[in-house]
């Protein structure tokens, strides 16, 4: 696999070598054409599913996309995000070449400008900023626009060597995390060919598959044509809940509590595990003495939960050999991690884990592969024999918070790539006023933005399809490299040679060869694990390692926690707790989020309705909606409403009604009126861009979740398993009016 290297930047292969197969008849359009190649990757977008992919290149242009049919898990389908990419790469509205911004910031004015002026600004800036304030002034913005890891791993080689500020933690997952890990330790998922041939029942919690696993419904329709029952927890009507044996519905953030009573019910009736609990658990009598409070009664009041119906899911989880799927829906909330910790430990009271029958699914430690050690990402970010001085740390789920608390030195540089820091980040507005404090602000972008529009300077991305990339699933357990199936269009480069080429103009050039390739630096990243040949187009996907993917998790009972068990009682939160400070209470209990109607009423009185932001199906955040297809099938923004909350306010389907709160106000949205939410609960997608008008994240509040406080956003040290950490983005209360 060794490439042919010009040593010219960008770089540019013969990708041939990568082709399935040449010359190959395919209809396009309703015409036949002859493509040049087929090659295999896969979609390194933010979902469980990491499908796997052929595309069809003609003229160095994508001219079909198909699931790779030979995937184990994928099996030659796609969701309609899969198959846009052939619009999104052929869109004529990508950034096409480096430009730079003449009007004020926000205006969203610029010039075309070459790639040699775009580093010529970027360096100087950075070399100024540097000298007056330190390298801690600048910062990454990234996260998950493109998934992948290894180009990462090179922008971080780059930032360690100029002494930036580091980012770290999570939007979506890190409090569960934390919380999971403090119960069993280090963690692994069951791959669901595993356990659809083998569980009596199915709990999914916090989970839409519709929108973020739909290659889920093949193995959980097998499991039920089986036999297995089907239970699932969403305040929301989903796809899926209408196929549940029972939906429980708790109002939004109270899913600990309903899973309290579950545990309470199940051990006051004698249908827990006893054997089990004494063998590999730790912390039991805790526990009762912990659940005591949570009678049906209470768990119904706080929950809005119905008691038949939580008695009713307790005892057929507890009395089948039963698996829980969890999703990240639970920790859109403060109160996420203990949400977690009483999940994981209904199924240890129920003896539900290590077997291929009944398990505990959370997060693989696949969905953070350089932290897990699977990716040995310090081989690349940490070059050998340089001098990298330890900085502070920047938590991502409060990333504005830090812009405008940051001092000695204040940040004063942001390069945002591979995420959207006005559209992703809570309370837009309070976001847009840290921007407006820095002295450069670069954006890496395939398209026009609500970043790019206030961006000094902006740098035309590729697609995912156009470069390298390292994405294991953190689903299933099978990987594809991601190789660049065309060369990039107009003057798009890849994302590590703009990171590799920024750091030999600012003087790292010993440390960022000119003739490394993508494919070089992920061999350095796994090949001391994986056979990473047998994982490159034409071949793979390749099954990973069973020490990373165990094919059943805890089958040994060998649990890498303080006590070697199950912590129903957490030793490690209990001195974790001693070191920093938090939510570290031991034992799993309920607190209400930061912002609800029972925590806050006040407020409440005032913006009656929670707000909750799932991810809508044809997007991935705030990526696709300007494809055509995808505008076509989803629309304008809808918010979807309670028929009572609508009858209250004089609202009716198809109106076009205003949501607001004290942080901003959303016009012209599209009512929905229906009982797929409760009463007092209305759901608004995540992602929509702000300069439509749309965006679900003017309003949301500057919460987080746990267990570690970060009152500015700030850090000195930090632990992502055991201090977790989320954006509370669904803390959000607010009111709808019908326009006039």
């Amino acid at each position: 696999m060794t490439s042919e290297k010009t040593g010219a930047w960008p770089l540019k292969e013969d990708l041939d070598k990568y082709a399935v197969a040449t010359q190959v008849p395919v209809w396009v359009g309703g015409e036949k054409v002859l493509a040049d190649r087929v090659v295999k990757t896969a979609c390194p977008h933010n979902c469980y599913d990491t499908c796997g992919m052929l595309v069809y290149v003609k003229d160095e242009k994508v001219i079909k996309i198909e699931g790779d049919p030979d995937h184990p898990i994928t099996r030659g389908h796609l969701c309609l995000k899969g198959y846009a990419n052939v619009q999104k790469i052929n869109s004529p509205d990508r950034v096409k070449y480096p430009l730079m911004r003449v009007g004020n910031r926000g205006e969203g004015k610029f010039k075309r400008i070459s790639w040699d002026e775009a580093f010529a600004y970027i360096v100087e800036k950075l070399e100024d900023i540097k000298e007056k304030y330190g390298g801690e002034a600048l910062a990454e913005y990234a996260y998950s626009g493109n998934r992948e890891h290894m180009a990462k791993a090179v922008s971080k080689r780059f930032l360690n060597l100029y002494g930036a500020s580091q980012t770290v933690g999570s939007f979506c997952v890190l409090s569960g995390v934390a919380g999971s890990y403090h119960t069993l330790g280090f963690q692994h998922t069951m791959s669901p060919e595993i356990w659809s041939e083998h569980t009596e029942l199915i709990m999914l919690v916090g989970r839409n598959p519709s929108a973020t696993n739909p290659h889920l419904y093949p193995f959980l329709y097998h499991a039920m044509e089986r036999g297995a029952k089907l239970i699932v927890v969403d305040p929301y009507v989903t796809a899926v809940a209408s196929k549940a044996d029972v939906h429980l519905r708790p109002r939004p953030g109270t899913d600990g509590a309903m899973a309290l009573g579950m545990i309470r019910h199940i051990i006051e009736n004698d249908l827990h595990n006893m054997d089990f609990i004494a063998k590999y658990t730790h912390g039991f009598e805790d526990l009762v003495k912990l659940v005591q409070e949570w009678t049906l009664d209470k768990t119904a009041e706080v929950t809005g939960i119905p008691a038949d119906q939580i008695k009713l899911a307790a005892e057929m989880y507890a009395t089948h050999d039963s698996h829980m799927e969890c999703g990240y829906g639970q920790q859109r909330y403060s109160n996420g991690h203990q949400t977690q910790r009483a999940l994981a430990c209904l199924a240890a009271v129920c003896g539900h884990i290590g077997k291929k029958s009944a398990n505990y699914n959370f997060m693989d430690a696949m969905g953070f592969p350089s932290l897990s050690g699977f990716v040995a990402c310090s081989k690349v970010s940490n070059p050998e024999g340089a001098f990298l001085r330890k900085t502070r740390m920047i938590n991502i789920a409060a990333f504005a918070k830090a812009m405008r608390a940051a001092e000695d030195p204040p940040l004063k540089a942001v390069i945002s790539w591979r995420g959207g820091l006005v559209s992703q980040q809570p309370y837009v507005d309070y976001t847009i006023e840290a921007l407006k404090a820095l002295d450069l602000f670069v954006v890496i972008e395939q398209f026009m933005t609500d970043d790019t529009d206030w961006a000094d300077i902006v740098l035309p991305a590729c697609h995912f399809l156009e470069q390298y990339g390292l994405h294991p699933s953190y689903w299933h357990h099978y990987n594809q490299i991601v190789v660049p199936v065309c060369q990039p269009y107009y003057e798009a480069v890849p994302d590590i040679e703009i990171w590799s080429e920024l750091a030999r103009r600012m003087g790292y050039e010993e440390y960022f060869p000119r003739d490394i390739t993508g494919l070089d630096w992920i061999r350095i990243l796994i090949e001391y694990e994986c056979n990473v040949d047998e994982m490159v187009s034409p071949k793979g996907p390749a099954l990973l390692p069973e020490s990373w993917c165990p094919t059943v998790p805890y089958h040994d009972y060998q649990f890498t926690t303080p006590t070697g068990k199950i912590e129903l009682y957490s030793v490690g939160m209990e001195q974790r707790g001693k070191e920093v400070t938090g939510d570290f209470e031991p034992v799993p209990h309920f607190v209400e989020p930061d912002e609800s109607p029972m925590a806050t009423p006040e407020l409440a009185a005032k913006y009656p309705l929670t707000i909750i932001s799932q991810h809508p199906a044809f997007r991935t955040h705030s990526q696709f909606y300007n494809l055509p297809w995808i505008k076509e099938i989803e629309g304008p923004a809808k918010v979807f409403i309670n028929k009572k909350d609508a009858l209250d306010r004089g609202i009716q389907d198809g109106d076009q009604v205003a949501v607001f709160n004290d942080r901003g106000r959303l016009e012209n949205i599209l009512a929905k009126v229906s009982n797929r939410v409760q009463a007092g609960v209305v759901e608004l997608s995540s992602g929509m861009w702000v300069k439509l008008g749309w965006s679900v994240n003017k309003l949301t509040a500057l919460s987080y979740g746990g267990p570690r406080e970060f009152p500015d956003g700030i850090m000195h040290e930090y632990q992502p398993f055991v201090d977790g950490n989320t954006t509370a983005y669904f803390n959000t209360l607010a009111d709808i009016e019908k326009m006039q």
